[in-house]
């Protein structure tokens, strides 16, 4: 019981102080708490195990969990529960009803590991490939080939399309072919280049596949597959449908490798795009053809619409008939990510990595490869937001913390960071990546996913989770609960893309490595660049463009929010029916600012032949429409006053702009070491501000003046910390003021420290250590403590000068913690200390003349592992991909160096006074 209070006590803290002062009065829910990714490792599961562990993550904060069914652990085969099997099926009833008594939701990923695939797909549904092959026939008047031959050489599953072409660029379709004859074809006499279309089976398995999902990847082009695979679950899944049905039903990021092709695709593409593939097979081969980006083109829109409308709408389709939601991660396909992600219920992003943020004390991983995974980005994460935004969709979630930094080695203060960068970013619906389902008799480090920041009951921050399940349950609350207020919205020109991105048909958009589709680009630096001055903005795909409708000068789709301008980067290949719709929404009153010059050409193979001229046409109109402005360069567009800027993020700092009934939301977070304090400008009018500190607790108004229709306030956020500042139409009833701190003076607390080792593995420790400096424990003279993760309290008796009248509280400061601290006064319970910047308010009232500090510090658990993998424990029994370290070679952690622990530095204790 009073383990569970000492969870509960900071969830309970805040919310009183919310219920207290909130105007806004938003009501928690399960979605405000942090959900995770559940990897049942073999589906080895028991229902007395499952309980037992939604209850202690209940306990720690989480308002949900993912069920993702993966491959399994050594020695626990005879507990496998085959994916799909009554079993299987019977745990997953169970963990849903427990986890709804609970309050707690469940999602439910619908197969096992990823992409999409198994035993239920067969070889005529599985994902497959194309290639493109040439034979050269000089001066002959007679093409001979065979057709088996070409198969066996070139190891493809079925030729699709034979053409031969001429020096003179003359064509002959070769239609009529079987597999195991000689073809004669008679020709004019010339020289022949024979090009073969042939197609082959990936041949990719479920990835990370658990017992009874191994099998063959569908093809996701393909609605017959698709459906096939989505009917296999619907009759699997009746009962439980019936009995206990998920939230949500997820999909992973693309990951179909080198699928570019799919059943009749030759109809599918001539369906679609109004002429045969058969066409443009010379024009794709021949890469110095001035038509090669408009062929390229025309069969990437066909691959990105193939997987809109056969797999995306059907898989989205059958989830509502089921009367779920479902959750997709829509990056890394080829189709266009913004229109994917729009169809989910919930679109999801991924933070995968870590961020360099240029805060003071925060630790980057240095084993993580940036050039072969790519580092997190916020304009990738708006992929997802914006849809959601533009949409009117509630929740925006994401995969949080993958590969964050090497197994046992992150802290909370690592990953409060990543999480304020993605609330920036409109994301307000966090899933942890993650916990992997692991019984009590596993022990430590217990059963473990490979490629994860491990949040779970083996987590070395387990007992201090709940700090940060608390700070990010007040913030979703906010963020959940408020409307996006984007002013722009950015122009995605994919089409411009599809035609100048060179390289082979399947062009996907990957959010790890971004740079060659995105950064290196016109919008991604036009992005960048908005970003980086502070002007808000959500992405705009072909297809939402279309559905906009005006109202009083600003556009929007039913629900979603509503936009003042739309801005178009430099792009020259365009549809035509994007710029006709540009030009009505012009004509209706609509700002619309082209950056550098207007489209100049139609995208497409026939459309750049055929729509030349009313490409012209709608070009000149465009240039006589008084709100249709053609703007030189971003300076141009920065000195555009119906533009708003928000000054504070050249100061530094990270913000997300909402609307609530009363007026607006600020998120703001420092994410940089620029700003500590001072006046910042928020770019609306208020009559009263709110700030809030989402760790503490702490609310009150402060005075703001208005200059030139913007609300300046005073700020005090250090590096690493975050707030809420509200601002609102109407004067406040309450009076409560929002306290800020003036240091008065300093004591330190650097000498003369008692440390014990309270919990861990301590069995070869001392009971007592006497230090007079404060640093890491590693370095002391007893060796084994070089081997030690778990908590040390460390005791020091100090006295208070004589004067004190004038101080009004203590703040104290640690210059150096690995990782957190719980903080203790004269035996109170202060709070813990586990972000950046390493401080805590110390009430004055707690003080005494003669004081006793406690500080029960936890380090992460790195260094215990150097231990056990030295002595060679049996705890590396996984199957598949086993185990791995952060550069995905076999994980051992026998050579690493001990990681620094405990109280690093100075422990000042800073005297404040309170101002406002």
């Amino acid at each position: 019981m009073k383990q569970y209070l000492q969870w509960l006590w900071p969830c309970l803290l805040l919310l009183a102080c919310q219920e207290q002062t909130d105007p806004l009065h938003f009501e928690p829910a399960n979605t405000s708490k942090p959900w995770t990714y559940w990897w049942w490792m073999g589906s080895a599961v028991t229902e007395a195990d499952i309980t037992d562990q939604l209850i202690d993550y209940q306990k720690a904060g989480l308002g949900g969990v993912h069920i993702i069914p993966i491959y399994g652990v050594r020695g626990e085969e005879e507990n496998f529960l085959p994916y799909l099997s009554e079993g299987w099926k019977n745990a997953v009833k169970h963990t849903i009803q427990t986890a709804d008594s609970l309050g707690m939701g469940v999602d439910l990923t619908l197969g096992t590991g990823w992409p999409f695939g198994g035993p239920m797909v067969n070889e005529a549904q599985a994902a497959r490939k194309v290639a493109l092959f040439s034979y050269d026939f000089p001066q002959t008047d007679q093409l001979i080939f065979r057709t088996d031959s070409i198969l066996q050489q070139h190891k493809l599953r079925a030729i699709e399309a034979v053409v031969a072409v001429n020096e003179k660029g003359e064509q002959v379709t070769i239609h009529h072919f079987a597999e195991q004859e000689e073809i004669r074809q008679p020709v004019e006499r010339a020289d022949w280049t024979l090009l073969v279309l042939g197609q082959s089976l990936t041949g990719q398995q479920v990835k990370r596949a658990a017992p009874g999902g191994e099998g063959l990847v569908m093809d996701y082009f393909d609605a017959a597959a698709v459906e096939s695979y989505l009917h296999h679950h619907d009759s699997a899944l009746e009962d439980l449908m019936a009995e206990a049905p998920p939230r949500s039903f997820y999909h992973d990021s693309y990951e179909a490798y080198g699928a570019n092709w799919s059943a009749d695709f030759q109809e599918k593409f001539e369906r679609l795009r109004g002429y045969p593939l058969t066409d443009i097979l010379v024009v794709l081969q021949d890469t110095s053809n001035v038509l090669h980006g408009m062929a390229l083109h025309d069969v990437r829109e066909t691959l990105s619409d193939l997987l809109y409308e056969n797999f995306t709408s059907l898989w989205t389709d059958w989830s509502r008939a089921q009367g779920r939601l479902t959750r997709n991660q829509a990056h890394g396909s080829p189709a266009n990510i913004l229109d994917l992600y729009a169809l989910a219920a919930v679109p999801e992003t991924e933070s995968f990595g870590t961020s360099k943020f240029n805060i003071p004390g925060l630790r980057i991983d240095e084993d993580f490869e940036e050039e072969q995974f790519g580092r997190p980005s916020p304009l990738m994460m708006k992929f997802a937001s914006s849809p959601a935004h533009l949409m009117g969709k509630p929740l925006v979630s994401s995969e949080t913390a993958t590969w964050l930094g090497n197994h046992f080695k992150v802290s909370l203060s690592q990953v409060k960071p990543q999480i304020d960068e993605l609330f920036t970013a409109g994301i307000n619906h966090v899933f942890f990546h993650g916990m992997a389902y692991s019984p009590e008799s596993a022990g430590f480090p217990g059963w473990l996913f490979y490629a994860s920041t491990n949040f779970g009951r083996s987590s070395h921050f387990w007992d201090e989770l709940p700090q940060l399940t608390s700070y990010i349950s007040q913030c979703q609350r906010y963020l959940q609960n408020t409307a996006p207020d984007s002013d722009l919205l950015l122009y995605f020109p994919i089409h411009d893309l599809w035609t100048k991105k060179e390289g082979n048909w399947l062009l996907q958009l990957d959010v790890h490595h971004y740079e060659d589709w995105f950064s290196d680009s016109p919008v991604g630096a036009l992005a960048e660049q908005l970003w980086n001055h502070g002007y808000t903005f959500d992405y705009l795909s072909d297809r939402q463009l279309a559905l906009l409708e005006h109202e009083n000068g600003t556009v929007a789709l039913e629900d979603g929010a509503h936009y003042q301008s739309i801005l178009v980067p430099p792009v020259d290949y365009l549809p035509l029916e994007s710029l006709e719709q540009l030009h009505k929404l012009a004509e209706a009153g609509v700002s619309i600012i082209f950056m550098e010059h207007l489209p100049t050409s139609v995208s497409g193979y026939l459309a750049e032949q055929q729509q030349e001229d009313s490409l012209q046409r709608i070009n000149a109109q465009l240039k006589e429409i008084e709100r249709v402005r053609v703007l030189d360069g971003f300076e141009a567009l920065a000195q555009q006053s119906d533009l708003r800027q928000e000054s504070m993020r050249q100061q530094g700092l990270s913000f997300i702009r909402k609307r609530h009934e009363q007026g607006y939301l600020y998120f703001i977070s420092n994410l940089s070491n620029q700003f500590s304090e001072g006046l910042i400008r928020l770019n609306v009018e208020s009559e009263a501000v709110e700030i809030l500190n989402p760790i503490s607790g702490k609310r009150g108004q402060v005075d703001q003046t208005l200059i030139d229709g913007q609300t300046q306030i005073y700020l005090q956020l250090p590096p690493g910390a975050s707030c809420f500042v509200f601002t609102y139409d109407e004067p406040l009833s309450s009076e409560e003021l929002y306290l800020y701190t003036a240091p008065k003076g300093e004591v330190s607390l650097s000498e003369g420290w008692e440390v014990n080792f309270v919990s861990g593995n301590t069995e070869n420790l001392a009971a007592n250590y006497s230090i007079d400096s404060l640093t890491s424990w590693t370095t002391w003279p007893d060796s084994s403590l070089q081997y030690f993760s778990g908590k040390a309290k460390y005791s020091t008796h100090f006295t208070l000068p004589e004067d004190q009248d004038s101080v009004e509280a203590y703040r104290l400061q640690f210059t150096g913690l690995r990782e957190s601290a719980q903080v203790i006064l004269n035996g109170q319970e202060v709070g813990t200390v586990w972000a950046l910047p390493y401080e805590i308010i110390l009430p004055k009232e707690m003080m005494q003349q003669e004081n006793t500090l406690e500080l029960i510090v936890q380090n992460v658990s790195a260094n215990r592992m150097i231990q056990v993998d030295r002595q060679g424990e049996n705890w590396k029994k996984f199957y598949d991909i086993n185990i791995v370290d952060i550069t995905y070679q076999p994980f051992d952690a026998s050579d690493w160096k001990p990681v620094k622990s405990g109280i690093i530095g100075p422990v000042t204790l800073q005297t404040i006074q309170y101002f406002h």
